[in-house]
């Protein structure tokens, strides 16, 4: 019963994963990562340390989805220079590209080849591996060495935190933001707006012209999602969030048909015909000034660099009517996870710490553009402008609200996500999503 249990929520985690791979956050950053396909699975595998090692050392086996250009070269030297630092410990560094990693780890952890080390989305992706005992407790260690714990932006632990204890250790993090053409905005007069009454006049004027006010595909079904992300989180209190989204609540509060309500409101604005439109035409509008509007990841930046006009971002506008905080930001940060069956956890531990140091993060960031967790890696010397600033407007968010397919049970979300995209697309009301998701989440939770 304990492994068919173990094996359900592995596979749960699998089908979290299979969402994961329609958010921009994991798609889109893998290509920025040059990633190529290959013809299978065992070539997609890299390894970069085949030999065996000497008698008496002690060996570290990590596995992660940075599978080639920068940030794979990035984690080689590290493993390297930790063994240069650390003699008598050996450290096997495995990739995969991001499709294959996904059912690779869920395989490694639910057979007796579970690495040491193993990348991680945070939020119910991670939850599950925690649940289901194949991740390490790394509580004391971060209680028990405060100056690099502390070293790292504090609201980056929450999405890896569940029942009290940390199974993950922050890599990578991320936020969402509206990224606007400036040029624009001075055309007509338009300021930065702060509250969505703001917001809607800003929408209205744009509209009254032949720019695009908000770029958005959503033919896959997160792009919209992502916007409920915030709007719930501006709407609904956190308490009420955190309890619906563990399935230990019923969704009845009012203010999550409001904030359908309000996603509606803008459905005017978006990209004509946007159900039908790719996340990369999107994308792709508003870098070639067809839209004065975006709403993106800090991470995909990358992708706004390009654009040949000037160009910022603003916060999710406040909503006065909300009982939710106005101040916390969408994203979720990655990171690595020890499993519960390493021989050596104290060495597996010293590895991450070595990567959340100061100056390798530093290097981390200089060498692939990552927007590193550690406090104070990215800088002037090793991050443009904008850069430095989408670091230092993630740290200070007074939390970090994960996306829905990272937050909630994987059927939960999938007739969630669903539900907005048809509603959006005129196929349903707000109080008839809401009612789809009660419904769901009861029989979910009677099962």
């Amino acid at each position: 019963m304990k492994s068919k249990k173990l094996m359900s929520l592995l596979l749960a985690g699998f089908m979290v994963v299979g969402l994961l791979a329609g958010c921009g956050s994991s798609e889109k950053t893998e290509n920025v990562e040059n990633t190529e396909s290959t013809e299978s699975t065992a070539d997609n595998t890299t390894e970069t340390k085949t030999e065996s090692t000497s008698e008496g050392d002690i060996q570290i086996t990590v596995f992660h989805r940075f599978s080639d250009g920068a940030s794979k070269q990035f984690f080689d030297e590290a493993a390297a220079s930790f063994e240069e630092a650390h003699p008598g410990v050996k450290v096997v560094m495995t990739s995969a590209d991001n499709a294959n990693y996904k059912q690779e780890i869920s395989v490694k952890l639910a057979s007796n080849e579970a690495p040491d080390i193993y990348f991680a989305w945070s939020g119910v992706y991670a939850q599950n591996f925690a649940d289901g005992g194949r991740a390490l407790d790394l509580s004391s260690y971060i209680s028990g060495d405060t100056v690099w714990s502390e070293g790292i932006i504090a609201n980056q632990f929450g999405p890896f935190t569940f029942d009290g204890k940390i199974y993950g250790i922050p890599i990578v993090m991320d936020g969402k933001a509206f990224y606007y053409n400036k040029e624009i905005f001075s055309e007509l007069n338009l300021q930065v707006p702060e509250t969505w009454e703001d917001f809607m006049t800003v929408l209205d004027a744009i509209s009254k012209t032949d720019y695009i006010p908000i770029s958005l595909g959503n033919q896959e079904d997160w792009a919209t999602g992502h916007y409920m992300t915030t709007l719930n989180q501006r709407m609904v209190s956190a308490d009420t969030l955190a309890a619906d989204y563990a399935m230990e609540g019923d969704f009845s509060d009012a203010q999550y048909v409001e904030a359908l309500k309000r996603l509606n409101d803008m459905t005017p604005y978006f990209t004509p015909d946007f159900n039908s439109t790719s996340y990369d035409t999107g994308i792709n509008d508003f870098i070639t000034g067809k839209a004065a509007i975006y709403y993106e990841q800090f991470n995909q930046v990358q992708y706004i660099q390009p654009a040949e006009f000037e160009w910022s971002w603003f916060d999710f506008p406040d909503i006065k009517e909300g009982d939710g905080d106005q101040n916390a930001l969408t994203g979720a940060p990655q990171g690595f996870m020890v499993s519960a069956d390493t021989a050596h956890p104290d060495e597996a531990v010293e590895f991450l710490k070595y990567l959340t140091s100061k100056e390798v993060a530093a290097k981390m960031v200089k060498d692939t553009q990552m927007i590193s967790c550690v406090d104070g890696a990215i800088n002037a010397d090793t991050a443009n402008e904008k850069v430095v600033e989408i670091a230092e407007t993630i740290k200070a968010a007074s939390s970090i609200n994960l996306w829905l397919d990272n937050a909630m049970n994987s059927e939960l979300v999938a007739a969630y996500l669903a539900d907005i995209q048809r509603m959006v697309g005129g196929g349903m009301t707000p109080e008839e999503v809401m009612a789809d998701v009660q419904k769901t989440a009861g029989e979910l939770k009677a099962e």
